[in-house]
C-alpha cells in the first residue's frame, strides 16, 4: 500500500469514528478514502492532516464547493462504482446519494453566496483539547487566504454542541438556520478572514 493510499484510509477511518452521525460514514471506508483522495487531488480544494507515529490523528478538508470534487471522483469511475455497489443495492442509501448530488447542484439562496466551505474536520478523541483541531483550522484559514478568499462557510447540525462551541471559539459567526437534508436543521456559520485569523 502506498503512503498516500494509507493516509486516505486513515482519514476515512477517522471520519467514520468521529462523524458517525453523518450519512457519508454509512457509505464505507473505501468510498470515504476515494472522496478524500479526490479532495486532495482537486486544485479547488485542500486536505490538511496531522500525523503522529505514521498515522493520521486529525484532518481538515475545505474548498470552493463540492461540485468539482464530485467531478474528480467521476473521473475515477471504476473505483467509484466499486465502492458504491453495496450502497446502490440499498434503496434508502441510493435515495440519499441522489439527494446529496441533487442538493449540491441546486442553488440554496441562503448558502449560494458563500462558495467557499469547510467540508469536515476531525481529530482523534484521545487528542481532544490539545490544540490539534485549532491548528488544522488555522491552516485551512491560511490556505483560503492564500487563494484570495475573504470568507468561508461551515454547516453544522443542530445537535452537535461541541462543534458549535469550537466554531464560535475559532471566530465563525452563525448567520442563519437552514435545512440541508429534509427534516434536519443546521446552523450556517460564516468565518470572515482577516490578517489575525
Amino acid at each position: 500500500m502506498s503512503d498516500f493510499k494509507k493516509i486516505y484510509i486513515d482519514i476515512a477511518k477517522l471520519h467514520i469514528s468521529s462523524i458517525e452521525d453523518g450519512f457519508l460514514s454509512t457509505l464505507g471506508e473505501n468510498f470515504l478514502a476515494l472522496l478524500y483522495e479526490s479532495i486532495d487531488l482537486n486544485p479547488k480544494s485542500t486536505l490538511i492532516f496531522e500525523s503522529r507515529n505514521g498515522s493520521v490523528v486529525g484532518f481538515v478538508a475545505g474548498g470552493f464547493g463540492m461540485g468539482s470534487i464530485y467531478f474528480q471522483m467521476f473521473k475515477m469511475w471504476p473505483r467509484l462504482l466499486y465502492t458504491l455497489i453495496p450502497s446502490l443495492l440499498n434503496p434508502f442509501k441510493l435515495k440519499k446519494i441522489s439527494d446529496i448530488i441533487f442538493n449540491n447542484f441546486q442553488l440554496n439562496p441562503k448558502t449560494s453566496k458563500y462558495n467557499n466551505e469547510l467540508f469536515s474536520i476531525s481529530v482523534l478523541k484521545d487528542l481532544h483539547g490539545q490544540g490539534v483541531a485549532q491548528c488544522l483550522y488555522k491552516k485551512l484559514c491560511q490556505w483560503f487566504r492564500a487563494n484570495g478568499v475573504s470568507s468561508f462557510k461551515i454547516i453544522v447540525g443542530e445537535n452537535l454542541s461541541r462543534a458549535h462551541a469550537f466554531y464560535l471559539k475559532m471566530g465563525a459567526c452563525p448567520v442563519d438556520k437552514i435545512s440541508v437534508h429534509a427534516g434536519n436543521l443546521s446552523t450556517l456559520y460564516v468565518h470572515e478572514l482577516n490578517q489575525n485569523n
